[in-house]
């Protein structure tokens, strides 16, 4: 059975709370990672959705605008359980708008505009969240002192529980389908692909927590420039290297598993290899699928960070790069139903 235990950076957690008691208390804005021209062949909308998630979203504009869905682009999916505000692109050259009223209460388009190309997936600078967190119990001052470290040191960049399906079921499918030849569609397959990675980047985090230097240089490390996918290899006794880590600049990368050869070396190379060793099932499912080694920053900055608490309730609000979990944030410094179960 894979271990889907993540502990925080910073020692056990005492404080529990609850999150998502409503809709509004899990709320997310997209920014784009540019601005759209105003002018092209793709209507633009700024959507609201509440309680609803983003392919529902895209198979009701594609409804109403009488589209095929890959006529339908949107930047990255956002969270059902919650409000969020993202963008969406229609493929309508020379089209005039469709009736707009007819679309679901759920959704609320707030902006208009119309571009050149496709909203593509990924095509995220950040996601502004907006979380409120009630029934709030524990130690206030441990609270305050491990969410002011956070906005110094930042978070272990752990993939969230969500990518990993319900009960976690998400990388044993994916053993499951290719040990017994399943025939799943595509969407599926691509899900169960992409938990079975990050579940073994999450492994080889978790080992670089237990060892206190997930947050450091070891020898052999891949470094990632800060905002980036950019990598290059460092030396420990780099002076230079190790201020640029403790300045937030740079950051340890790891593997995220498929073909090709991993840059990393000496200790940083021992702790991915031992992972890889004790995970041979998943590992020779993902060898057989096929995908391409990359490497994820093990740390991620944590922008704007604020909060505050009225008697058991906290509102927090912060910033993270696409691709990087609230949920792991939370997994610092309070104990919920989502990072516990």
């Amino acid at each position: 059975m894979p271990d889907f235990e993540f502990p925080p950076s910073l020692g056990p957690v005492s404080n529990t709370g609850d999150i998502r008691c409503y809709p509004e208390d899990f709320k997310v804005t997209e920014l784009l990672s540019f601005a759209p021209t105003g002018s092209g062949d793709h209507i633009y909308l700024y959507i609201e959705k509440r309680e609803c998630n983003t392919d529902w979203v895209a198979g009701q504009l594609a409804k109403i605008a009488e589209l095929k869905l890959v006529d339908i682009g949107y930047a990255g999916k956002k969270d059902r359980h919650a409000v969020t505000q993202q963008w969406f692109s229609l493929h309508m050259p020379n089209q005039p708008d469709p009736d707009w009223g007819a679309l679901p209460a759920e959704i609320k388009i707030l902006a208009k505009t119309r571009h050149e190309k496709k909203l593509k997936s990924g095509a995220i600078k950040a996601n502004r969240f907006c979380l409120i967190i009630r029934n709030l119990t524990g130690d206030d001052a441990e609270m305050e002192d491990r969410l002011q470290n956070l906005k110094k040191q930042g978070i272990p960049n752990y993939f969230g529980r969500q990518r990993f399906g319900n009960n976690n079921g998400n990388v044993r499918k994916l053993i499951d389908m290719v040990k017994n030849r399943r025939r799943v569609k595509k969407p599926q397959r691509s899900m169960y692909i992409s938990a079975g990675r990050s579940f073994l980047f999450n492994q080889i985090l978790k080992q670089r927590i237990l060892q206190n230097n997930w947050n450091q240089v070891v020898a052999g490390d891949v470094m990632m420039l800060d905002g980036t996918k950019a990598i290059f290899p460092s030396d420990e006794n780099d002076e230079k290297i190790v201020e640029r880590v403790a300045e937030m600049d740079i950051h340890p990368a790891s593997i995220l598993w498929g073909r090709g050869e991993s840059q990393s070396l000496y200790e940083a190379a021992a702790i991915e290899d031992q992972v890889i060793k004790d995970n041979g099932e998943l590992v020779e499912a993902l060898d057989k699928v096929g995908s391409q080694l990359t490497y994820r920053a093990l740390r991620v900055n944590v922008s704007s960070l604020a909060w505050k608490r009225v008697a058991d309730t906290l509102t927090l609000e912060f910033e993270l790069p696409a691709g990087s979990y609230a949920t792991s944030l939370l997994n610092e410094f309070v104990k919920t139903s989502e990072n516990e179960s």
